[in-house]
């Protein structure tokens, strides 16, 4: 089997549309998107006259017509933003009320994600269901329907069947500093995993499992203080791993043939943990550019993994 691997896309309709493009450019069996589909960032449109002024990314955009609202949103979608067009009065309403802003974020990101799932259908339709879409700590349960369809699958938790390979898919991540919507001690993951993956032959299996191990150069991530600042080391982000022991004991002890993840957006990489070769292709989402795997897996046989960028 020949898969397309990426992850933390983020709401990037730029990330989505090459992952889309994915299975024809790079010539590959299966597209897998390993996890967090959501996007992090809503950037209010405030009416004043005829037009509209946002505030984004250090800069305040004057946007006299309809059409540069457009234009604008646009923009912003591609690398994984949200809009929302209010007043004044809507302004200070988001600004007064974490609470309503994530209200306003669910509801977009139910949005998007229908949107890219409908696109997906039509222009996937009558071919294999090949193209599958995973959650990951920083998305919602109710995206499941949204992403479970007929050309477009999800890879659901737990094992499904590829003919020669078997996928085990886990879409949730260790305790973070932000208290996502799927997170659970390591005690948890590793019980979960070890029930997903008992009895099943790991020179057929592949795991795809949205936190990368602990300890093997793809989960280094800036370490943060108390205040969620980043910290600094010799003027460079001090860098520490932040990944699951968990899931690295249940690799290192099962030895699946591959096992792929994200989560952590600096990690891209390679490594190997005994005979399972580890892979987290890492993110570029706010930037647009969709970074990505090629995974060949052949049961028993060394996997073969090339890193591209899109």
């Amino acid at each position: 089997m020949r898969l397309f691997f990426a992850s933390d896309i983020h709401g990037s309709t730029a990330c989505f549309n090459k992952l889309l493009r994915a299975r024809d450019f790079y010539r590959v069996d299966v597209v897998l998107m390993g996890g967090d589909l959501s996007g992090k960032e809503l950037v209010p449109l405030v009416s004043r006259g005829s037009g509209w002024t946002a505030a984004y990314r250090g800069a305040t955009h004057e946007l006299e017509t309809r059409d540069e609202a457009d234009e604008f949103e646009r923009r912003v979608a591609l690398v994984g933003g949200y809009t929302t067009r209010v007043d004044a009065a809507g302004l200070d309403d988001l600004r007064a009320d974490q609470a309503h802003v994530e209200e306003v974020m669910h509801k977009l990101i139910l949005e998007r994600t229908a949107q890219w799932v409908e696109k997906a259908e039509a222009q996937l339709a009558g071919s294999p269901e090949r193209f599958y879409l995973g959650l990951g700590n920083d998305d919602f349960d109710d995206l499941v329907p949204v992403i479970d369809g007929e050309a477009v699958g999800y890879a659901r938790e737990g094992a499904m069947d590829f003919g020669d390979l078997t996928l085990v898919s886990l879409g949730w991540s260790n305790p973070t500093p932000w208290s996502t919507h799927r997170e659970a001690p390591e005690d948890e993951l590793g019980a979960r995993l070890r029930a997903m993956t008992e009895g099943l032959d790991p020179t057929r299996t592949v795991l795809n499992v949205h936190v990368p191990p602990y300890g093997l150069g793809l989960d280094l991530a800036p370490r943060l203080g108390a205040d969620l600042q980043i910290q600094l080391e010799g003027g460079e982000p001090d860098m520490v791993p932040v990944g699951s022991t968990a899931v690295a004991d249940v690799i290192r002890d099962v030895q699946p043939v591959a096992s792929l993840h994200g989560h952590i957006h600096e990690g891209r990489g390679t490594a190997s943990l005994g005979r399972t070769a580890v892979i987290n292709p890492g993110s570029e989402y706010d930037q647009g550019t969709l970074l990505g795997a090629i995974v060949d897996v052949r049961p028993g046989k060394k996997t073969r993994t090339q890193l591209v960028t899109g």
